[in-house]
């Protein structure tokens, strides 16, 4: 079986960037099939467009634009590249980096999907950052990742114990955030008063649930810039903004800049 070494992965990247103990790639899938291989650093996949199947001894799982797939260094896995082009950006970690700060999470096996949508925001955080042409680009990497480890693995970063409560209701938002919502339905999903829900939630995921479902349709939307001949306007009536204005708002908000900026910045890779 193929080991492949730090920063090196199948297809044509198109950009590596290293910095203390963090390497950052972006590729060209350009493969129809890679068989069975294994990778010396644990790391992250984030397809910015196409489709990609990755098998593991898990299963398969299929990944398509604004997919984040996390891998433990050595895990075996093959690919399938359906037709059409694929481009993802893959970020690896060193031991160092698993062994000090996320050291239980280097303890898990295999790998799996990331669905907090606060993590792939800040994904495409790093994208944009690793694109900037200054001296400032490692520092705001390293920043960016482990603001992104944090909100993955709030255990490892020092965050209060969730209650069982707090994930019925993200959950509840997840499912329903194109739906209206109201504080009191929301609070009988979670089994405690209204004012302790809205108190709590925010004291636990640092947002208001207003703020949080406009977080996911960012996220949502963010996926969608890279498919062709779709619209702004369309693209924000899919995802529940009032208009194109709302959602360039809301992007400038959660993510600094707009949605045509994102979609600019995909296409150009």
């Amino acid at each position: 079986m193929e080991k492949l070494n730090s920063g090196e992965f199948f297809g044509i990247t198109n950009q590596r960037l290293d910095t203390d103990g963090l390497i950052l790639t972006n590729t060209a899938y350009t493969h129809d099939y890679v068989d069975w291989h294994h990778h010396e650093n644990a790391y992250f996949t984030f397809i910015l467009s196409g489709k990609v199947i990755e098998g593991s001894k898990k299963g398969k799982v299929n990944l398509s634009a604004g997919s984040l797939l996390f891998h433990n260094a050595q895990e075996s896995h093959y690919n399938i590249k359906p037709k059409g082009n694929t481009y993802g950006m893959h970020l690896e970690l060193e031991p160092r980096w698993m062994d000090e700060i996320y050291a239980t999470v280097k303890g898990k096996e295999g790998s799996f999907e990331v669905s907090c949508h606060q993590t792939k925001i800040i994904f495409y955080k790093i994208l944009k950052e690793s694109r900037m042409a200054d001296d400032t680009v490692e520092l705001g990497i390293q920043h960016l990742v482990i603001e992104a480890m944090a909100s993955l693995f709030p255990e490892q970063s020092g965050s209060n114990f969730y209650p069982s409560w707090i994930k019925r209701v993200t959950e509840l938002l997840q499912d329903n955030y194109l739906s209206k919502l109201d504080l009191k339905a929301i609070a009988e999903v979670a089994g405690v008063h209204p004012v302790h829900l809205s108190r709590s939630f925010s004291k636990y995921l640092g947002c208001t649930m207003a703020e949080y479902i406009r977080r996911l349709k960012v996220e949502r939307a963010l996926s969608q810039l890279s498919a062709p001949g779709t619209s702004l306007s369309s693209i924000a009536y899919q995802f529940g903004f009032a208009d194109q204005s709302h959602m360039i708002r809301c992007f400038k908000e959660i993510s600094g800049d707009t949605p045509l900026f994102f979609r600019k910045l995909i296409n150009s890779l």
